[in-house]
């Protein structure tokens, strides 16, 4: 059954399949990313209309969907460690701390649709920027650049790492199993009359 399950789950954006189907929750995010990002996903043409904050927040919301699998949890509170240990796990980040940057990324688009987040220990005012870049560069003490573009080849970096440890390590498949029946899928019999 893991293999079915993991198979449905990864499966690739540009691969569409018309309703009634049952999809992986993780594939339609990831058409979703690219289609915001302004890509068809099937095809792969240019779309006239970018929407760059939903596909920010839906990079991040595929962060948090892929931390749950990784720690086999979804426990109240634990959303931010979770986040950050998958970050600092599957991400290639060059400077220590981005996992941070990037969770308090997430808190400003998911909790208010804006680039700013306070927390604890500091405060954190964003950009965003498409291409060329590298993920996060810090502009001074409170001030961070995000390429867009650059962390989207992260997440789909980072899918793939996952899912190439996922196929060896069984506390990871028993983590992933754990998940899929509230985080796998999802049944679509598509448009009523």
């Amino acid at each position: 059954m893991f293999s079915k399950n993991a198979d449905l789950f990864f499966e690739e954006p540009h691969c569409h399949r018309e309703p009634p189907a049952t999809y992986g929750i993780l594939h339609l995010l990831r058409r979703d990313i690219i289609q915001c990002l302004g890509k068809d996903p099937s095809s792969g043409k240019d779309l006239a209309f970018p929407a760059l904050w939903p596909g920010a927040m839906a990079i991040l919301a595929g962060i948090d969907l892929l931390a749950k699998y990784h720690a086999g949890s979804d426990e109240v509170g634990g959303v931010g460690r979770r986040f950050r240990d998958f970050i600092k796990e599957y991400f290639t980040l060059p400077t220590q701390g981005d996992d941070e940057v990037i969770y308090q990324l997430r808190n400003a688009l998911l909790h208010s649709f804006g680039l700013y987040s306070r927390s604890k220990t500091g405060v954190y005012r964003f950009e965003m920027t498409l291409g060329g870049s590298p993920v996060v560069t810090r502009r001074r003490d409170d001030r961070y650049v995000i390429d867009l573009f650059a962390l989207h080849r992260e997440f789909e970096d980072a899918i793939a790492r996952y899912r190439k440890d996922l196929e060896g390590n069984m506390i990871l498949k028993a983590n992933f199993d754990r998940m899929f029946s509230n985080y796998g899928s999802v049944s679509y019999t598509g448009r009523t009359s």
